[in-house]
């Protein structure tokens, strides 16, 4: 009677033990200025895990999230992981800055002179190269419509009309 008293809570247990989501969202939101302006939400704590991994020499230099070089390695990873096309041409967001709040961290991108087109490509690979099973919520919104998707490791990409 006693080990399946055990075997029971010990199988209690294991269902209370935390499971970790790696998760991060951006809002593609066009303006009436012919403008795109993106908003992205990653967790600190995984972004720390980032830096730390693949900037290791310049995040010690400063772990303060708003110093220029910890700003310019934020600006720097988001470049390399984002890409919105019109007509298979790449355009560049600019990094505006971003900002702590709570356990995230904000960052504030926009595309300016966007072309007239009915179609974009959106590229996600935030986190990818450090989470297998990392998850980017996408949400687009244009004229008061709001369409939104997953993109994984697997699918990075997602083409919609817009």
């Amino acid at each position: 009677m006693k080990k399946i008293s055990l075997i029971f809570v010990f199988l209690v247990f294991c269902g209370f033990v935390n499971h970790k989501y790696y998760v991060s969202t951006s809002l593609f939101s066009f303006n009436d200025s012919n403008a795109i302006e993106i908003t992205i939400r990653v967790f600190k704590d995984d972004l720390n895990s980032l830096f730390e991994k693949q900037y290791s020499d310049q995040y010690k230099l400063s772990s303060d999230l708003n110093s220029p070089i910890i700003q310019s390695l934020i600006s720097s990873y988001l470049e390399d992981n984002i890409g919105v096309y019109f007509d298979n041409i790449k355009y560049q967001p600019n990094f505006l800055g971003s900002e702590d709040k709570n356990d995230l961290i904000i960052c504030y991108l926009e595309i300016e002179k966007i072309p007239i087109s009915d179609s974009i490509k959106i590229e996600n690979n935030i986190l990818f190269d450090l989470f297998l099973d990392q998850k980017n919520i996408i949400h687009v919104k244009k004229n008061n419509e709001k369409q939104s998707f997953i993109l994984t490791k697997e699918s990075s990409q997602y083409n919609l009309d817009i």
